[in-house]
């Protein structure tokens, strides 16, 4: 079992100097060194990782306010201080799956099912992958100026932190320069994502992030939420009540799309398909629900369709129509396609004298974003040899007319 290292935030009264070359004021502080217990990959668990010595040096640009390194110094040191006595967890490692077993202890383990378990008071869960020099530098410039510029504003326009590892022989070395505004990152699925890490504490436990894809035992649909869900950051994805909303999302997902299920959309007809002599009168079927999916957005669209045919001596089954419904408004679709589907399925298994389908939505893709019009969005679609006759056309229209 690991023991983090005792992590200590020095700051020096000396080391500040302000410069002014070509007219940007630049202040570098200096004499700042912590250290901390990375879990790093290569580790493996099998014996404990030394403890690491950094030094940090800030520049800060853009600034004339003497004060303003004072405030720097106390961001950083209460930066370091959310470290202490704690062991760096590197949340987007592809080798190691984290996961919280309870309200104590974390359990980390490597693709070749080595497990260990720490203390959850002991450690620190961090957005890096890694536990590079590069990532910690990252980490604490991103940290800091986020800090900075909800509370300095345009004093500051960037921070770059440049970061000592001691411990590495060479000695390793990461630098990175955060800009205001563009300090605040959003998480990113990747080798380079990045989110709002935090302290595991005793008086705030946090249920632990949800691990990369390739870490999770489940089917694509599943792991396509998880990573959909993680682009709100640690603290809001790692929430107790989403960890089953993958599987439900899923799930779901599944069920709006299960029109895609069926190789042969007009198969669901069966053998509904009946000859009767005398069938040329007007057969009109309506209030048939829908569900469907807005293909451009991903977001639900519902309503109600009305179909209207002059039968040509071949009809349907009544409930078929709600099974053709169904079948092809269950998937990735649009309003005036799944229309002509409809139309051109009833034109292939009756060849009808004209049949006409009309279709009446409201779509949360419209009234949910965007416009955030509550409007209903009505489309019609003719099909048949005779569908431009004038008395079969008004008879079709009135069919399907509310």
């Amino acid at each position: 079992r690991f023991k983090a290292a005792h992590l200590r935030a020095v700051v020096a009264a000396c080391g500040d100097r302000i410069a002014q070359p070509d007219r940007k004021t630049i202040m570098e502080l200096k004499g700042m060194e912590f250290s901390a217990v990375p879990l790093l990959a290569s580790s493996y668990g099998r014996s404990p990782e030394p403890m690491h010595d950094y030094t940090l040096a800030i520049t800060v640009g853009k600034s004339t306010q003497p004060e303003l390194g004072k405030e720097v110094r106390k961001i950083l040191s209460q930066i370091c201080c959310r470290l202490d006595q704690r062991t760096l967890l590197p949340h987007c490692s592809e080798s190691m799956t984290i996961r919280r077993l309870n309200d104590s202890e974390f359990e980390i383990k490597w693709h070749d099912e080595v497990t260990l378990v720490l203390p959850l008071k002991e450690c620190c869960l961090l957005p890096i992958a890694k536990c590079s020099a590069e990532e910690v530098a990252e980490f604490l410039a991103t940290e800091a100026m986020k800090e900075l510029s909800s509370k300095k504003g345009g004093a500051i326009q960037w921070l770059e932190v440049k970061l000592s590892d001691f411990s590495e022989k060479p000695v390793e070395k990461g630098c990175f320069k955060a800009s205001f505004p563009d300090a605040i990152p959003s998480f990113e699925a990747g080798e380079n994502g990045r989110a709002k890490p935090y302290k595991v504490a005793e008086d705030e436990v946090k249920q632990t992030p949800t691990p990369p894809v390739s870490q999770v035992g489940s089917d694509a649909g599943e792991d396509a939420f998880r990573l959909l869900l993680s682009t709100l950051g640690i603290e809001e994805s790692s929430r107790h009540e989403l960890e089953k909303t993958p599987a439900r999302a899923a799930k779901a997902f599944r069920e709006m799309t299960i029109g895609l299920q069926v190789e042969h959309p007009l198969s669901v007809a069966g053998d509904a398909v009946f000859d009767v002599d005398g069938a040329h009168d007007l057969v009109a079927v309506r209030e048939i629900p829908f569900h469907s999916l807005c293909e451009h957005h991903l977001l639900p669209f519902a309503g109600t369709a009305h179909i209207a045919y002059f039968p040509n001596g071949r009809v349907l089954g009544l409930s078929k129509f709600a099974r053709l419904v169904e079948v092809f408004a269950r998937r990735p679709q649009l309003q005036e396609r799944l229309g002509l589907q409809l139309a051109e399925a009833l034109l292939e298994l009756l060849g009808p004298k004209a049949v006409a389908v009309s279709l009446e939505a409201y779509h949360t893709c419209m009234s949910h974003r965007g416009a955030g019009v509550p409007s209903r969005t009505r489309t019609i679609a003719l099909r048949g040899l005779q569908k431009d006759d004038p008395f079969i056309r008004e008879q079709l229209m009135h069919g399907v007319n509310r």
